[in-house]
């Protein structure tokens, strides 16, 4: 077995799937025996508390000025000389990479939880910064075209790594919520975000429920847009059918009550909401936008709408909800999908090969068997 000194890099540890999915990575690589360190440039965030609880280093470089954040890092892993450097998005990828190079870090690597943005210059500095990683990790097909198409791209570095997720904790059977067989209960997950597009989920609940009110929407993350949301539904006259639950540390028992998962979104990687879902057995109702669509067409369980058409979503809603049989086909086919692609084993697997891959191509002999050989020293950190 080869231990590795790994440290990711990235913004927060904010609330937000692509932290919590860079928090299951980083935990599963320790638990697998190596040295795993986090090192965020904005701020620590709740996120924070767990991976520490893990044994996980959290280091925090903020500071007034980008310049004294980029010294900070690069001080920080040449004190503890890591074997991979993981940057995580366009920020800290553009001050991580250098810092990496500069730290002479032997394996360095991006993903891009998301897609290309429609900024070119944000591109630009990315791309620049991406030369000197190793690899560029896309997490779906339809994100590795468009950051292949994006200004100074460099699609040669590109990889594809679909995202995993460990399963929701689901309650017991005794604890299951009582059944409701004449109501069909729709869940969400996600930030209140624009990028989200509650409103038109919204509409589209409203739209069903003219034609079948047997119908309710649970609605689990807070954001921005939720004072906004809520007087929404109050003028769709749906409130008494949407329940906004705010951000929930127990999401397996509110999907273990929901008939169908659904997402609206108008930009996304391969949300781990939607990879959550699929483990519990639900079917999803998901827009044409990122990797969701890859998701739910290679399973087959689901059903693929247009983004912004709230139409399209209620005739998506009562499609589902008018068949039975076809719902508890699609719970099946939701469950087997999960466990063939999207486990979060599956994933650190991939990364660690990759890891692997890389370092056998850019180390030297020596410093290679001390980096794949060793076993893992669980440094002392100075927090900076």
């Amino acid at each position: 077995m080869a231990y590795l000194s790994i440290h990711h890099v990235l913004d927060s540890l904010a609330v937000g799937g692509a932290e919590v999915l860079v928090c299951s990575l980083a935990r599963a690589q320790r638990e697998a025996g190596h040295e795993v360190v986090v090192h965020c440039l904005v701020d620590s965030g709740p996120l924070a508390t767990g991976l520490k609880d893990s044994g996980i280093p959290v280091l925090l470089h903020r500071a007034s000025r980008p310049v004294i954040s980029l010294a900070r890092l690069i001080c920080s892993l040449r004190t503890n000389p890591p074997d991979v450097v993981h940057c995580h998005n366009i920020a800290p990828t553009v001050l991580g990479a250098p810092a990496a190079k500069l730290a002479r870090a032997p394996c360095i690597v991006s993903t891009r939880h998301g897609t290309a943005t429609r900024q070119p210059h944000f591109e630009r500095k990315f791309w620049l910064a991406a030369r000197l990683c190793h690899r560029v990790v896309a997490v779906s097909h339809s994100a590795a075209e468009r950051l292949a198409a994006a200004p100074w791209a460099r699609a040669d570095k590109l990889v594809l790594i679909r995202n995993g997720a460990a399963p929701p904790t689901l309650p017991e059977p005794e604890a299951w919520p009582p059944a409701r067989p004449d109501v069909f209960t729709l869940v969400s997950v996600g930030r209140l975000h624009r990028v989200k597009d509650y409103p038109s989920l919204l509409r589209g609940v409203a739209l069903a429920r003219a034609r079948s009110p047997a119908l309710r929407l649970l609605i689990l993350g807070d954001g921005p847009e939720r004072p906004r949301l809520e007087n929404l539904a109050a003028s769709l006259d749906i409130s008494d059918h949407v329940e906004f639950l705010g951000l929930r540390h127990d999401v397996g028992r509110w999907l273990a009550q929901a008939d169908a998962f659904v997402l609206a979104s108008v930009s996304e990687g391969l949300p781990v909401a939607l990879l959550e879902a699929l483990a519990a057995g639900l079917p999803a109702i998901v827009t044409d936008v990122g990797g969701m669509p890859e998701v739910v067409r290679c399973c087959g369980a689901g059903i693929v709408v247009p983004a912004s058409q709230p139409e399209a979503l209620a005739d998506a809603i009562l499609a589902l909800a008018s068949d039975p049989q076809r719902l508890a086909a699609l719970r099946h086919l939701a469950r087997r999908c999960y466990l063939n692609h999207f486990t979060l084993e599956r994933m650190v697997s991939d990364y660690f090969r990759l890891y692997l891959d890389l370092l056998s191509l850019h180390v030297g002999p020596v410093r290679r068997k001390e980096a794949l050989l060793r076993p893992s020293t669980r440094t002392d950190y100075n927090r900076v």
